[in-house]
């Protein structure tokens, strides 16, 4: 009876909400949103993944990904990893600091 009931009622869907565009980072975006993180001076992984944005399994992803690439050097310090940009992760940050100004793209951070 209660399936009766159910497919005899109209059935109402919830008003469409003004058309949002949402945009998603590119993988390249989000590394170097870690790399800015990092540069203006997260070390902590918390402190990284609020500042870039991120869920936690997915920045330590990106995190290994960039330690393994040689952008980022982990530390321990009191027993809890920091981590730094190398030089190269400063030259590639720069890099791609400058290309967003050279096109003219705003900073959303």
């Amino acid at each position: 009876m209660s399936q009766e009931y159910l497919n005899t009622q109209p059935q109402q869907q919830a008003p469409k909400a003004a058309s949002i565009q949402v945009s998603r980072r590119s993988r390249m975006e989000t590394f170097c949103d870690i790399l800015k993180a990092i540069g203006a001076g997260a070390e902590k992984p918390t402190h990284i993944m609020y500042k870039a944005n991120l869920s936690w399994t997915v920045m330590q992803s990106y995190i290994r990904s960039l330690e393994a690439q040689g952008l980022v050097i982990p530390t321990m310090e009191d027993e809890k990893k920091t981590y730094h940009l190398s030089d190269k992760g400063f030259q590639l940050l720069n890099q791609f600091v400058s290309i967003r100004e050279d096109l003219n793209l705003q900073s959303e951070s």
